[in-house]
Protein backbone atom coordinates (compact mmCIF):
# COMPACT_ATOMS: atom_id res chain seq x y z
CA UNK A 1 0.00 0.00 0.00
CA UNK A 2 2.98 2.33 0.45
CA UNK A 3 3.22 3.13 -3.28
CA UNK A 4 -0.50 3.94 -3.34
CA UNK A 5 -0.16 6.31 -0.39
CA UNK A 6 2.76 8.06 -2.09
CA UNK A 7 0.99 8.39 -5.45
CA UNK A 8 -2.19 9.95 -4.08
CA UNK A 9 -2.24 12.83 -1.55
CA UNK A 10 -2.89 10.55 1.41
CA UNK A 11 -0.35 11.85 3.89
CA UNK A 12 -0.92 14.00 6.94
CA UNK A 13 -3.12 17.06 6.41
CA UNK A 14 -1.40 20.33 5.68
CA UNK A 15 -4.19 22.72 6.57
CA UNK A 16 -3.80 24.51 3.24
CA UNK A 17 -7.48 24.33 2.39
CA UNK A 18 -6.81 22.48 -0.89
CA UNK A 19 -8.01 19.14 0.42
CA UNK A 20 -7.28 17.49 3.72
CA UNK A 21 -5.22 14.52 2.56
CA UNK A 22 -5.93 13.40 6.12
CA UNK A 23 -4.73 10.12 7.51
CA UNK A 24 -8.28 8.84 8.21
CA UNK A 25 -9.03 9.02 4.47
CA UNK A 26 -5.87 7.06 3.71
CA UNK A 27 -6.67 4.47 6.36
CA UNK A 28 -10.25 4.03 5.17
CA UNK A 29 -9.21 3.63 1.54
CA UNK A 30 -6.44 1.19 2.37
CA UNK A 31 -8.85 -0.80 4.53
CA UNK A 32 -11.11 -1.59 1.57
CA UNK A 33 -8.28 -2.40 -0.83
CA UNK A 34 -6.09 -5.45 -1.15
CA UNK A 35 -2.73 -6.14 -2.72
CA UNK A 36 -2.22 -8.64 -5.51
CA UNK A 37 0.84 -9.78 -7.44
CA UNK A 38 0.45 -10.82 -11.07
CA UNK A 39 3.21 -12.71 -12.81
CA UNK A 40 4.11 -11.86 -16.39
CA UNK A 41 1.33 -13.03 -18.71
CA UNK A 42 -1.17 -13.53 -15.88
CA UNK A 43 -4.59 -11.90 -15.92
CA UNK A 44 -6.63 -10.27 -13.19
CA UNK A 45 -9.51 -12.65 -12.51
CA UNK A 46 -12.88 -11.21 -13.59
CA UNK A 47 -15.36 -10.06 -10.97
CA UNK A 48 -19.00 -10.86 -11.86
CA UNK A 49 -20.45 -8.33 -9.40
CA UNK A 50 -18.30 -5.24 -8.82
CA UNK A 51 -16.50 -2.62 -10.91
CA UNK A 52 -12.97 -2.09 -9.60
CA UNK A 53 -10.29 0.58 -9.48
CA UNK A 54 -6.85 -0.95 -9.90
CA UNK A 55 -3.71 0.95 -8.94
CA UNK A 56 -0.45 -0.30 -10.47
CA UNK A 57 2.20 0.02 -7.79
CA UNK A 58 4.89 -1.64 -9.91
CA UNK A 59 5.12 -3.15 -13.37
CA UNK A 60 3.22 -2.76 -16.62
CA UNK A 61 -0.04 -4.17 -17.95
CA UNK A 62 -2.45 -4.02 -20.86
CA UNK A 63 -6.21 -3.60 -20.80
CA UNK A 64 -7.76 -5.66 -23.59
CA UNK A 65 -11.23 -6.52 -24.83
CA UNK A 66 -12.43 -10.08 -25.16
CA UNK A 67 -10.68 -11.92 -28.05
CA UNK A 68 -12.55 -12.08 -31.34
CA UNK A 69 -11.86 -13.72 -34.70
CA UNK A 70 -9.86 -10.80 -36.16
CA UNK A 71 -8.04 -10.11 -32.90
CA UNK A 72 -7.38 -13.50 -31.25
CA UNK A 73 -5.26 -11.93 -28.51
CA UNK A 74 -7.94 -9.31 -27.83
CA UNK A 75 -8.09 -5.68 -28.96
CA UNK A 76 -5.63 -3.79 -26.78
CA UNK A 77 -7.40 -0.73 -25.40
CA UNK A 78 -4.55 0.75 -23.36
CA UNK A 79 -1.14 0.15 -21.84
CA UNK A 80 -0.62 1.00 -18.18
CA UNK A 81 2.46 1.52 -16.02
CA UNK A 82 3.43 2.12 -12.42
CA UNK A 83 1.38 4.95 -10.88
CA UNK A 84 -1.62 4.46 -13.17
CA UNK A 85 -5.09 3.86 -11.81
CA UNK A 86 -7.39 1.84 -14.06
CA UNK A 87 -11.13 1.29 -14.09
CA UNK A 88 -11.90 -2.39 -14.68
CA UNK A 89 -15.58 -3.09 -15.28
CA UNK A 90 -17.38 -6.08 -13.85
CA UNK A 91 -17.54 -9.24 -15.93
CA UNK A 92 -20.11 -8.95 -18.70
CA UNK A 93 -19.89 -5.15 -19.08
CA UNK A 94 -17.66 -5.38 -22.14
CA UNK A 95 -15.60 -8.29 -20.76
CA UNK A 96 -12.38 -6.31 -20.45
CA UNK A 97 -9.34 -8.00 -18.96
CA UNK A 98 -6.17 -6.69 -17.37
CA UNK A 99 -3.06 -8.72 -18.21
CA UNK A 100 0.46 -8.26 -16.86
CA UNK A 101 3.14 -7.44 -19.44
CA UNK A 102 5.78 -7.63 -16.70
CA UNK A 103 5.44 -8.78 -13.08
CA UNK A 104 2.92 -6.42 -11.47
CA UNK A 105 2.06 -5.38 -7.94
CA UNK A 106 -1.52 -4.12 -7.82
CA UNK A 107 -3.78 -2.52 -5.23
CA UNK A 108 -7.44 -3.26 -5.95
CA UNK A 109 -10.49 -1.38 -4.70
CA UNK A 110 -14.25 -1.72 -5.23
CA UNK A 111 -15.08 1.39 -7.27
CA UNK A 112 -18.26 2.49 -5.49
CA UNK A 113 -16.80 2.21 -1.99
CA UNK A 114 -13.58 3.95 -3.04
CA UNK A 115 -15.49 6.93 -4.47
CA UNK A 116 -17.83 7.08 -1.47
CA UNK A 117 -14.83 7.46 0.84
CA UNK A 118 -12.80 9.71 -1.47
CA UNK A 119 -15.60 12.22 -2.06
CA UNK A 120 -14.92 13.73 1.37
CA UNK A 121 -11.36 14.64 0.37
CA UNK A 122 -11.05 17.01 -2.62
CA UNK A 123 -7.31 16.41 -2.96
CA UNK A 124 -7.81 12.68 -3.44
CA UNK A 125 -10.67 13.17 -5.90
CA UNK A 126 -8.60 15.70 -7.85
CA UNK A 127 -5.73 13.23 -8.14
CA UNK A 128 -8.00 10.41 -9.32
CA UNK A 129 -9.75 12.75 -11.77
CA UNK A 130 -6.42 13.93 -13.21
CA UNK A 131 -5.38 10.33 -13.89
CA UNK A 132 -8.77 9.59 -15.47
CA UNK A 133 -8.57 12.64 -17.74
CA UNK A 134 -5.05 11.68 -18.87
CA UNK A 135 -6.27 8.19 -19.75
CA UNK A 136 -9.27 9.64 -21.61
CA UNK A 137 -7.01 11.98 -23.59
CA UNK A 138 -4.73 9.09 -24.58
CA UNK A 139 -7.74 7.00 -25.62
CA UNK A 140 -9.18 9.78 -27.79
CA UNK A 141 -5.80 10.44 -29.39
CA UNK A 142 -5.42 6.76 -30.23
CA UNK A 143 -8.88 6.61 -31.81
CA UNK A 144 -8.04 9.62 -33.98
CA UNK A 145 -4.79 7.95 -35.06
CA UNK A 146 -6.60 4.80 -36.15
CA UNK A 147 -9.09 6.81 -38.17
CA UNK A 148 -6.88 9.39 -39.85
CA UNK A 149 -3.15 8.64 -39.55
CA UNK A 150 -0.94 6.48 -41.73
CA UNK A 151 0.74 3.40 -40.31
CA UNK A 152 4.05 5.25 -40.23
CA UNK A 153 2.52 8.13 -38.24
CA UNK A 154 0.80 5.74 -35.81
CA UNK A 155 4.05 3.97 -34.97
CA UNK A 156 5.89 7.28 -34.60
CA UNK A 157 3.18 8.59 -32.29
CA UNK A 158 3.26 5.38 -30.25
CA UNK A 159 7.02 5.67 -29.74
CA UNK A 160 6.71 9.34 -28.73
CA UNK A 161 3.99 8.42 -26.23
CA UNK A 162 6.15 5.66 -24.73
CA UNK A 163 9.12 8.04 -24.48
CA UNK A 164 6.93 10.48 -22.57
CA UNK A 165 5.40 7.91 -20.24
CA UNK A 166 8.38 5.64 -19.61
CA UNK A 167 11.24 8.16 -19.66
CA UNK A 168 9.56 11.58 -19.31
CA UNK A 169 11.29 12.56 -22.54
CA UNK A 170 9.80 14.95 -25.12
CA UNK A 171 12.86 15.96 -27.15
CA UNK A 172 16.34 14.79 -28.05
CA UNK A 173 17.58 11.19 -27.84
CA UNK A 174 15.84 8.68 -25.62
CA UNK A 175 16.26 5.02 -24.73
CA UNK A 176 13.30 2.96 -23.54
CA UNK A 177 12.47 -0.68 -22.87
CA UNK A 178 9.09 -1.60 -24.32
CA UNK A 179 7.35 -4.26 -22.20
CA UNK A 180 4.76 -5.10 -24.86
CA UNK A 181 5.18 -7.32 -27.92
CA UNK A 182 4.92 -6.11 -31.49
CA UNK A 183 1.63 -7.98 -31.73
CA UNK A 184 0.33 -5.98 -28.76
CA UNK A 185 1.51 -2.76 -30.40
CA UNK A 186 -0.32 -3.72 -33.59
CA UNK A 187 -3.47 -4.68 -31.71
CA UNK A 188 -3.48 -1.31 -29.97
CA UNK A 189 -3.02 0.65 -33.21
CA UNK A 190 -5.15 -1.36 -35.60
CA UNK A 191 -2.12 -2.71 -37.49
CA UNK A 192 -0.85 -6.18 -38.29
CA UNK A 193 2.38 -7.40 -36.72
CA UNK A 194 3.94 -7.42 -40.21
CA UNK A 195 3.05 -3.74 -40.66
CA UNK A 196 4.52 -2.86 -37.26
CA UNK A 197 7.79 -4.61 -38.17
CA UNK A 198 7.90 -2.95 -41.58
CA UNK A 199 7.34 0.53 -40.16
CA UNK A 200 10.02 0.04 -37.50
CA UNK A 201 12.41 -1.04 -40.26
CA UNK A 202 11.65 2.15 -42.19
CA UNK A 203 12.28 4.26 -39.07
CA UNK A 204 15.59 2.45 -38.52
CA UNK A 205 16.63 3.12 -42.12
CA UNK A 206 15.73 6.80 -41.61
CA UNK A 207 18.05 6.92 -38.61
CA UNK A 208 15.26 7.75 -36.16
CA UNK A 209 15.15 4.41 -34.35
CA UNK A 210 17.63 1.72 -33.32
CA UNK A 211 16.69 -1.52 -31.61
CA UNK A 212 18.64 -3.72 -29.23
CA UNK A 213 17.28 -7.18 -28.54
CA UNK A 214 13.54 -7.74 -28.31
CA UNK A 215 12.51 -4.76 -26.20
CA UNK A 216 15.09 -1.96 -26.03
CA UNK A 217 14.49 0.91 -28.42
CA UNK A 218 16.77 3.91 -28.91
CA UNK A 219 15.11 7.02 -30.35
CA UNK A 220 17.55 9.46 -31.90
CA UNK A 221 15.20 12.48 -31.84
CA UNK A 222 11.84 12.36 -30.05
CA UNK A 223 10.83 15.76 -31.41
CA UNK A 224 11.45 14.60 -34.99
CA UNK A 225 9.29 11.55 -34.37
CA UNK A 226 6.57 13.79 -32.95
CA UNK A 227 6.68 15.86 -36.12
CA UNK A 228 6.46 12.70 -38.23
CA UNK A 229 3.46 11.65 -36.14
CA UNK A 230 1.72 14.92 -36.96
CA UNK A 231 1.65 16.10 -33.36
CA UNK A 232 1.08 19.75 -32.67
CA UNK A 233 3.68 21.41 -30.48
CA UNK A 234 2.83 20.79 -26.83
CA UNK A 235 0.26 18.03 -27.56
Amino acid sequence: MAAFREALPLGAGTGTGTGTGAAPTADRLCAIGYCLHLGKGSELAPDPHDDRLVFIARGSAKLAARPVADAPSGQVLAFHFGGDMISVLRQGDGDFRLAALTPCDLVIFPSDRFLDIAQGDPAVLRSVLARSLQALHRSRSRMMQMGHKSANARIADFLVSMAERLADCTAGPCEIALPMSRRDIGDSLGLTIETVSRQLTELREAGLVATEGRSRVCLSDVAALAQLAGRQRGS
